[in-house]
């Protein structure tokens, strides 16, 4: 039996008890959160039924000889991770970073109110630091976003009394400054994040009472002036599948393809939670209409939750990992699915426990040992 089906299979039993074959000392399985190191030699118990065990010794392969920077590069993907300065400052952070990820994505630190909090002020530092990190360890950027119409992303000087010319003056200001100043070191943009509205039409935001629906062809205008060579993304959440929403992302994206634009990619966010996500075969449909429209496609910020999955912590975990696994399997299936990023890796940072409350929706957990949700992704990259 291999080591991650071995996995799988004792991942069901709560109770199993591992021993450890060097020392002979018990200890609980990772379900109950204390996870053997990897690279040990260790003897399994299976408890099956009150009369039946089985036992079996099983290699532990550090993540280290098999990541998921080597399976991706293997064929050819990006596979990346939202991050901020501050994580990196912490050595096993940083370290597990650049050993699992070749692409970076800052989670707030280029938003327009970080960066450029008023019309002549600037703030590069933070993002500078994500930049030079990524370049310190042969890891490419994408740029996260240059439009989004949060209110609270948007800095005081944008008000209703401007002028639509000021308004425009303002966005091709902000676009030519920061893209020009990493012209060259970022892969990819998110241009406009987040303007198709979750019912109707597009989102009624501040940029489309200003300016109209042509406020997102200008953005990419924009930007391919200031980078002609990063690829620029539309990134949009709650899309991932076949639904109306997914329907009214595509005609956007191909509108603008009929206009000219110059748009090159599409995120799809894939913030899902395990009791109840897209069929992965609507998802590659997905896929497969956005690529054959021209367009690559990419997962921009994907994770799984699992609070409310009945059961035990090992359940919800197997759960997590299914989904992870088979919505990525799926996607690497398609023509033209480049990249995946992950909205952070380990669940000792996770924007989701700071909006909806305590949940464990990535890869590694709160010490940095590898998840089921980790093994699932690597499968999917080895195509098992």
């Amino acid at each position: 039996m291999s080591n991650r089906s071995s996995r799988r299979e004792f991942i069901k039993y709560a109770g199993a008890l591992v021993a450890g074959v060097a020392t002979g000392a018990a200890a609980t399985y990772y379900g109950l959160r204390n996870y053997i190191p990897p690279a040990q030699t260790i003897t399994q118990t299976l408890t099956e039924s009150i009369t039946q065990t089985v036992t079996e010794t099983v290699t532990e392969i550090p993540s280290c000889t098999a990541s998921l920077r080597a399976a991706a590069e293997n064929r050819g993907l990006l596979i990346g991770s939202e991050t901020a300065p501050a994580e990196l400052s912490n050595s096993r952070y940083a370290n597990t970073l650049a050993r699992e990820f070749n692409y970076l994505t800052p989670g707030v630190d280029m938003k327009w109110i970080r960066v450029h909090p008023s019309e002549n002020e600037w703030y590069f530092a933070s993002a500078d630091r994500i930049v030079k990190f990524a370049s310190d360890h042969q890891m490419k950027m994408k740029g996260h976003c240059l439009i989004w119409h949060y209110p609270s992303e948007l800095p005081s000087y944008l008000t209703y009394a401007m002028p639509a010319e000021e308004v425009r003056k303002a966005i091709e200001n902000h676009i030519t400054t920061l893209v020009g100043r990493y012209r060259g070191k970022i892969h990819a943009w998110d241009v406009v994040n987040e303007a198709v509205d979750d019912n109707e039409g597009l989102r009624k935001s501040f940029f489309l009472n200003k300016l109209g629906e042509g406020y997102i062809g200008e953005a990419f205008h924009v930007a391919h002036e200031a980078d002609s060579n990063a690829l620029l993304i539309y990134n949009d959440y709650g899309a991932e599948g076949l639904c109306d929403k997914s329907d009214r992302v595509y005609s956007l994206v191909k509108k603008l393809i009929g206009d000219g634009v110059p748009i090159d990619e599409v995120g799809l966010q894939m913030h899902l939670s395990a009791w109840n996500y897209p069929k992965p075969e609507d998802v590659a449909a997905n896929v497969r209409r956005l690529a054959q429209l021209g367009l690559k496609v990419n997962i921009s910020e994907m994770d799984v939750e699992i609070k409310k999955v009945p059961g035990e912590l090992p359940e919800r975990l197997e759960a997590q990992r299914r989904v992870y696994h088979d919505v990525i399997a799926a996607c690497l299936k398609e023509r033209n699915f480049t990249d995946i990023t992950f909205w952070g890796f380990t669940d000792a940072y996770s924007w989701i426990d700071k909006f909806y409350g305590p949940d464990d929706p990535l890869l590694f957990d709160e010490e940095y040992q590898p998840k089921p949700a980790y093994w699932g992704v690597l499968d999917a990259l080895l195509d098992k």
